[in-house]
């Protein structure tokens, strides 16, 4: 067991080291440049300004330099400052990431919820009318774009009935977060990750029903509650690892959400980092979600591995 959670310590760890590479240079090829960037006419800025500007920020170094010399940085805390605000990009973080966080893991509780609960009723009255009902509507609802039902979400329940906020939300560390601020943003981030969720814990809840040790206990007359719970007991370690993966899912709906709502967390902020070039911004955001992502997907994997009885 130690043998198997060292290699996946190691593996993410590699993971987090070339996708943090692979950011940088993705980030350096993108058109235009911070120098325009920082000013409202460019054009009028000449052309020496700018490259001190440049050699200043160290932008006039080889890109692999500019690499290293920021991830030895970030492993110390140091994550730099903005090049448009000049704001230390820390405290840039720290006023949104509680925003972020609790926008995450409210999805995710509530999508492992529902996920769990809707699949197994799925399970036990297979090709029922409740199961073709759940199918249908949740694999349509995964149709359609996070943006897409976050502007449906504003038109119908913020402008035609008036009961939600269309963006924006209070801050955690000053007045506390408002639930009908967040609502919203969670719908829209919740409903379309359902529908394959619940199709995975169907067909894996249904093939631990369909093993031979289940087989035998329906033979032996136990109760359908107990046969219950001894799927879902084999089902878990699979189920637990699975779960795990959906953060990345989340993030990635929540970048979109975040921009659609006004929703000022660090979604929101990677997205008009990019369009303004604020390289460092931009790559300690996606690093720092990478590694949210990674840590999530590594303890789902240790916690499956130890819920596994194969590997004690």
């Amino acid at each position: 067991m130690k043998n198997l959670i060292f290699k996946r310590v190691a593996s993410s760890l590699a993971l987090l080291f070339f996708l943090s590479l692979i950011v940088f240079l993705l980030i350096f090829i993108l058109p235009g440049s911070v120098t325009d960037a920082m000013f409202s006419r460019p054009e009028a800025v000449s052309e020496s300004v700018k490259k001190q500007i440049e050699i200043n920020l160290g932008l006039d170094k080889n890109v692999f330099l500019q690499y290293f010399s920021w991830i030895f940085a970030f492993l110390q805390g140091d994550f730099g400052l903005s090049l448009i605000s000049g704001e230390s990009i820390s405290a840039i973080i720290a006023k949104r990431l509680p925003n972020t966080i609790a926008l995450s893991l409210a999805s995710f509780f509530f999508i492992s919820l529902f996920s769990l609960i809707l699949g197994f009723i799925c399970a036990i009255y297979k090709n029922k009318f409740i199961d073709i009902f759940i199918n249908v509507t949740t694999f349509l609802l995964a149709c359609l774009p996070h943006f897409w039902v976050g502007l449906a979400f504003i038109l119908v329940f913020s402008l035609i009935l008036g009961l939600f906020p269309s963006s924006g939300v209070n801050e955690i560390s000053q007045s506390g977060i408002s639930l009908k601020h967040l609502f919203l943003p969670l719908l829209s981030v919740v409903l379309p990750h359902l529908g394959l969720n619940i199709k995975f814990i169907k067909d894996t809840f249904l093939e631990s029903l369909s093993k031979d040790f289940i087989q035998a206990s329906y033979a032996r007359g136990l109760e359908k509650s107990r046969i219950y719970l001894l799927a879902f007991q084999d089902a878990l370690p699979v189920i637990v690892q699975y779960l795990g993966t959906l953060m990345g899912g989340i993030f990635a709906g929540s970048y979109v959400v975040e921009s659609v709502f006004s929703y000022p967390g660090i979604g929101e902020l990677a997205i008009s980092s990019v369009v303004s070039k604020d390289y460092p911004v931009v790559i300690s955001v996606v690093l720092l979600s990478a590694v949210f992502v990674i840590l999530s997907n590594l303890l789902a994997q240790i916690i499956a591995i130890m819920l596994d009885k194969r590997n004690l």
